[in-house]
């Protein structure tokens, strides 16, 4: 087989057996050819057009949010209603039935 490889770092013995740098050789081979299937099978594809399900998708989304927007504008349309009600002109009274209403929207409610 291959010789036992002595190498001495900073006082420090390391001896490599063959067995090791077979191995290590094998491992560094390996992830290289891994890498490199892994690095050019990838397809850098941009696909640009639109499917049925994501049309569809949209069409649902927006019926919901639709139906979401009536339902938080309820109180206010019942609220802008009354409003107008109350702003409509009515007949006028007799004379001495006339009442004093005030400023309309005062903060002191007078």
């Amino acid at each position: 087989m291959f010789a036992d490889h002595v190498i001495t770092v900073a006082g420090r013995t390391l001896i490599l057996t063959g067995h090791d740098l077979l191995m290590v050789s094998f491992s560094l081979i390996s992830g290289l050819i891994f890498w490199m299937a892994l690095y050019f099978s990838r397809k850098r594809i941009v696909v640009l057009k639109r499917s049925n399900a994501i049309d569809q998708l949209i069409v649902e989304v927006s019926r919901v949010a639709d139906a979401l927007e009536r339902i938080a504008n309820r109180p206010a349309d019942r609220s802008i209603a009354s409003a107008m009600r109350r702003q409509q002109p009515q007949p006028p009274l007799a004379p001495l039935q006339r009442e004093s209403k005030g400023v309309l929207y005062s903060m002191f409610g007078r």
